[in-house]
């Protein structure tokens, strides 16, 4: 029963970090439409600064629950690489199909979101899981 209860648990903050991820680059989004329009670039510095620490402490801690708590599931490994590399390149590949944009062109926007850096990330930590296959005990 705790196996399944890990499992589900870091899926569960899988998701939610995704989600928080992309929440995140709307309101820096917005933020920074609002700085442009101001002319005061150093006012969206420090809110950009702290998406930032925050993102990085919440992989932290997802990180150390799924090497720490969670058991290693073959599984869940497939779906934090499916549900990483799914999310990093769909937005991409719904810009290029809806402006009629070529791939290569979107290519160099991928890693400037907290959103695909986050998917990145899942993906890696499912591979990794995935090819090693051992759960480290801290």
């Amino acid at each position: 029963m705790k196996k399944n209860y890990t499992s589900i648990v870091s899926l569960l903050g899988m998701f939610l970090l995704i989600g928080v991820a992309y929440g995140l680059d709307i309101w820096m989004d917005a933020l920074k439409q609002v700085a442009l329009t101001q002319f005061k670039m150093a006012a969206w510095f420090l809110p950009a600064t702290l998406a930032n620490l925050l993102i990085a402490g919440l992989l932290m801690a997802w990180l150390w629950f799924i090497y720490s708590r969670a058991d290693n599931h073959p599984v869940v490994a497939l779906i934090y690489i499916l549900v990483g590399l799914g999310l990093l390149f769909y937005n991409f590949v719904a810009i290029a199909l809806a402006s009629s944009l070529p791939l290569p062109m979107l290519l160099a926007l991928i890693p400037k979101s907290l959103s695909s850096f986050t998917c990145a990330m899942v993906a890696v930590v499912g591979l990794q899981r995935l090819i090693f296959g051992k759960t480290v005990r801290l």
